[in-house]
């Protein structure tokens, strides 16, 4: 869900500093990797063993450290595959075409993926299609418009792009401060005051207790003339944001979710200079199977997982094996929250589990939203979005609507590929939910495409001609057994909830942690799967008595925030 570079945001480009870290995480994960080749501590695990639930990247990560420092890992896979919800699918064996299924971009704020992605090699390129980096068009309303490369959003957005910059703009030192440790206070102290009013009932209400709908509302409705506007927001301005945002899909379904959340995505620099890698995001997961691949258990759903007081052991249960029937001295449970209740019933009482989850971290599990996600690809003969011999673009290689379709783009995997990549929809929440019952993706393409066709005919009558027959592929990640959703968006409140559970590795009394992405910061972000991946390892190593590297992720602190009176 892209949202346009604001003015008002750190400067892009030659001249970009990206955060170090997060602000609610306040620790530089890479650069305590980086300061120590790589490696947790200085001691071995010899000896001991540690079983990780879950192969996506948050489990990859933390099954890689740990090998690292000579544990004995067993990771447990419920599919077929590695990489969870990074999952780069090849259309055609032989060509470098990718159906990017889930992550599909990358920021340079994401610094744990760009050690990785050092470390193995895996290099960004080429040109991300965004709206407005690209030709784009927009439909709004049964109106068409067009969006040259690298100009503004068209006159109909100019009210909401303005007044969205100036919003963003208002934090753009938060991010600033996020590039220097020793500033990291105060950043802390800055995003404090927005998350949570330390003063209620004040006139404001703080980021973390409100929508994203009633944070438009406090900010372009009753201080609007803070944000350069002549005259508050109307229905025709939240019909355009809410639709469209500034030109980039689909807010409409972000409404409900915690404006704090959306916040995030902007101090945290989630949005700003997205980058391409052609060669596909899950080679950042073959960079860890080359070291860990062996380990892994596939088609190996986990139903059960628990401490054993006498042993002092934890055990985990197979679906359809004899009970718990693997013993480990550690496990890490890395998948989404959903897949914790739903398959292996961590919220249950005993004697079914017995994690000792504190009562915020079982609610937390419980409730934090995860939104669901919709993704369809098609392969095409040729690129023929592409203007030859640099003649002017008159195909868009981008789409916005207000319809079915919402957000299309037109990929390019490079000279070597002689294909084109069209994702023909890419959408969220309800825009995500109103297509799920049509399971076929030829039948949903079809829809899909007759209700795109009166706005753009050209560019539909030359993708039906161009698409390879048979290409179509569908994913709908609610719809996933074992995912159950596609990325965490807190709900007004939840802070306190997603705070309980992200530090729960430095509190659990039994030897069970929890990873991924939807426990983290930035659901639907490597970045999130990585940060929690290296702290739930890190509490593993000094559970079991290795000696980590000073002021490592174990010195993280739990009370950085109070979200509530």
């Amino acid at each position: 869900m892209p949202f346009i570079a604001s003015a008002g945001q750190a400067a892009t480009g030659a001249n970009y500093v990206p955060p170090l870290t997060y602000v609610d995480v306040l620790y530089d994960h890479a650069g305590y990797l980086a300061a120590h080749q790589g490696r947790l501590g200085a001691s071995s695990l010899a000896g001991s063993s540690v079983g990780i639930v879950g192969a996506g990247i948050a489990g990859l990560s933390a099954a890689y450290l740990l090998a690292a420092q000579g544990a004995q890992v067993t990771v447990f896979e419920a599919s077929k595959r590695a990489g969870g919800r990074v999952y780069s699918m090849k259309p055609v064996k032989d060509d470098p075409a990718l159906f990017e299924l889930g992550a599909m971009r990358v920021p340079p704020s994401e610094q744990l993926f760009r050690y990785f992605a050092t470390l193995f090699g895996v290099k960004p390129g080429g040109q991300f299609p965004d709206p407005g980096k690209v030709f784009t068009q927009i439909v709004f309303q049964n109106q068409t418009l067009d969006w040259p490369a690298g100009e503004p959003p068209p006159a109909a957005f100019s009210t909401v792009h303005q007044a969205w910059e100036s919003l963003a703009g208002s934090v753009g030192g938060i991010q600033q401060d996020l590039a220097d440790p020793a500033t990291f206070a105060d950043a802390r102290q800055a995003w404090q005051r927005l998350v949570y009013s330390a003063q209620p009932p004040g006139p404001e209400q703080g980021y973390s207790t409100i929508s994203f709908f009633q944070g438009l509302v406090q900010a372009f409705v009753e201080n609007y003339a803070q944000y350069g506007l002549t005259a508050p927001w109307g229905p025709q301005e939240f019909a355009l944001f809410g639709a469209l945002g500034v030109g980039s899909g689909g807010f409409g379904p972000l409404y409900q979710v915690n404006f704090a959340e959306i916040m995030r995505l902007i101090v945290n620099g989630l949005e700003t200079d997205q980058q391409f890698y052609p060669g596909g995001l899950s080679a950042l997961t073959d960079g860890f199977l080359a070291a860990v691949g062996g380990s892994i258990r596939y088609e190996s759903k986990v139903n059960i997982v628990y401490a054993d007081p006498a042993s002092r052991k934890v055990l985990v249960g197979v679906e359809a094996g004899p009970g718990p029937a693997y013993s480990f001295d550690a496990v890490i449970i890395a998948t989404t929250t959903r897949a914790m209740q739903v398959d292996m019933g961590l919220t249950e009482p005993p004697p079914r589990v017995t994690p000792q989850l504190s009562a915020a971290q079982g609610t937390a599990i419980r409730e934090l939203h995860l939104m669901n996600s919709s993704k369809l690809f098609v392969l095409t003969k040729s690129k023929f979005w592409i203007p030859a011999n640099g003649q002017p673009a008159t195909l868009p290689a981008n789409i916005q609507t207000d319809g079915l379709v919402r957000g299309l783009y037109c990929l390019d995997y490079g000279a070597q590929s002689k294909y084109g990549v069209v994702l023909v929809s890419y959408t969220w929440g309800d825009d995500s939910t109103k297509t799920i019952a049509i399971k076929g993706a030829d039948e949903r393409l079809r829809l899909l495409l007759n209700s795109l066709a009166p706005a753009v005919p050209a560019f539909v009558e030359v993708l039906r001609s161009q698409i390879v027959p048979g290409s179509a592929t569908l994913v709908d990640w609610q719809d996933q057994r074992q995912f159950y959703g596609a990325f965490k968006l807190n709900y007004p409140g939840q802070d306190p909830l997603n705070q309980a559970l992200y530090y729960q590795f430095l509190s659990s009394p039994n030897g069970i942690y929890l990873a991924g992405d939807s426990v983290g910061w930035c659901g639907g972000w490597i970045e999130g799967a990585l940060q929690t991946g290296v702290n739930a390892a890190s509490a593993v190593v000094a559970q079991l008595g290795g000696q980590l590297y000073p002021h490592s992720p174990m010195t993280q602190t739990a009370d950085l925030y109070q979200y509530g009176p």
